[in-house]
């Protein structure tokens, strides 16, 4: 029997989506065979916990990460890694490995959401509160996995139910349109929003990470049509209700401890199981394995080192120098690699706040300079008065900043460049990111295996 390359590539992907982890205290089951399926509560914390260990994937929780600065000018490519480097020089392949491994990742992640879905209507001896609060973690983890492939691809399939074979029909599926994409994250979020209990453990997901995502999100769905309003609604929200609070400026850098309790944490990934590792440190630091560097580009001629006042606490927790070269200091586990990956926290809030009130219209020291304002007193810096920011526009370049500075290597800076349209001012050089509207190319793989995919672009 003669096996088409196409054929090996569906078994390879199938083979991706469906494999089994471990996380936490009990082993997780992210495939659910027909009859062998969740039958009791223990199996369905399991197959919660098997849904939370995707988010500790390689190509989550580190590539997707260090792309978001790499693909910007917070990092250059100086290792071996060819695949970083295209991400560098903006000439990515579609054939690029890493690119095609947070594709993977998420779309593991959604089927490990989708089976466990699948089975909660059969689960009648486990109590409704119970099911319903993992339906809620379940539904967040799922946005999440759709977000972070809307920020790199823009549209993509939507499967919100389990893909159990390599059939054609489940696996040839088109692309949804972007706004499609961001009405399904907004649609679990907030059905998850209804059914997450309140929670202080920033590692699992709670009703304000809900919250904080759907901020966060309807402030991406502005880049193509306004949800100002809405994003200044759970920003406030989460702020003003969600007993979360900016830890003290000096303190910054605690944030980044494996042992971080911190009050500013609304959810990460947590690497503390001894089975799972996060090799981020080791890409980002001179006593690693090293691939990045924190230069704006390879001629070296400056380091988001220099943005920083002197006075600025953020500075020397963000980077550090060795060598006459400056490097990332959020992430300095290279032995165990135990640190944690923050997605959510208070300050963004703050920032997103003062963001869409600002796009709302300009007000002179109105109150979007408060929550601005908040951020640089808490970093010990300046703040901002009308006359340093005398319009709407120089408001809306003062946050992009304060974003870089805050969230630098935290996989932010690409994607605010490119939903406030500034990517192209900093960033263009006629690459190939250019002429694809700035988006990440579809992994060839997927382009192989789906006969309706359509590419990115002029990839």
């Amino acid at each position: 029997m003669k096996i088409t390359m196409k054929y090996i590539s569906i078994i390879i992907l199938v083979f991706v989506l469906l494999q089994s982890c471990e996380v936490l205290d009990i082993e997780p089951n992210d495939k659910i065979p027909g009859e062998e399926a969740i039958t009791d509560l223990t199996g369905l914390q399991a197959a919660v916990s098997g849904a939370y260990d995707q988010l500790q994937s390689v190509g989550f929780a580190e590539d997707a990460i260090i792309f978001g600065d790499l693909a910007a000018d917070n990092w250059i490519h100086v290792g071996s890694k060819k695949e970083y480097r295209e991400v560098d020089n903006h000439e990515i392949l579609p054939s690029n490995a890493y690119v095609e491994g947070i594709w993977a990742s998420c779309y593991d992640g959604i089927n490990r959401v989708n089976n466990v879905l699948a089975q909660l209507p059969d689960l009648k001896e486990i109590p409704q509160e119970t099911i319903d609060e993992h339906k809620g973690e379940l539904l967040f983890i799922r946005a999440l996995n759709y977000f972070t492939l809307v920020k790199f691809f823009d549209g993509v399939p939507l499967r919100v139910t389990p893909t159990e074979s390599a059939s054609e029909e489940e696996l040839n599926m088109p692309r949804a349109s972007a706004e499609d994409t961001y009405a399904l994250i907004i649609e679990d979020l907030m059905m998850a929003e209804g059914l997450l209990p309140e929670t202080s453990n920033p590692s699992f997901a709670g009703k304000f990470a809900a919250k904080a995502m759907l901020a966060r999100v309807y402030l991406y769905y502005s880049k193509i049509e306004p949800h100002w309003q809405e994003a200044e609604q759970y920003a406030r929200d989460v702020i003003e209700n969600g007993g979360y609070e900016l830890i003290a400026g000096d303190e910054f850098a605690t944030l980044y401890d494996e042992e971080s309790v911190a009050s500013e944490i609304i959810f990460q990934v947590d690497f503390y199981n001894d089975d799972d590792q996060n090799a981020i440190a080791d890409w980002v630091r001179h006593d690693g394995r090293l691939e990045v560097e924190a230069w704006e580009t390879k001629a070296r001629e400056n380091s988001i080192y220099f943005e920083y006042d002197a006075s600025d606490y953020r500075r020397d927790a963000t980077l550090y120098e060795n060598g006459g070269s400056y490097y990332c200091n959020k992430y300095t586990d290279t032995g165990n690699g135990k640190d944690n990956v923050i997605l959510f926290r208070l300050a963004d809030m703050y920032l997103i706040l003062a963001e869409a009130l600002n796009e709302q219209g300009y007000v002179v020291d109105g109150e979007a300079f408060q929550y601005l304002n908040e951020i640089r007193q808490r970093a010990n810096v300046p703040i901002y008065y009308s006359f340093d920011l005398p319009s709407q526009e120089d408001f809306r370049e003062a946050v992009i900043l304060e974003r870089r500075l805050e969230f630098a290597f935290e996989g932010h800076r690409f994607f605010d460049l490119r939903r406030t349209g500034l990517i192209a001012p900093e960033l263009g050089d006629g690459s190939s990111l250019e002429t694809n509207d700035w988006l990440f190319p579809i992994p060839q793989s997927e382009i192989d295996t789906n006969e309706e995919m359509v590419q990115n672009g002029n990839y």
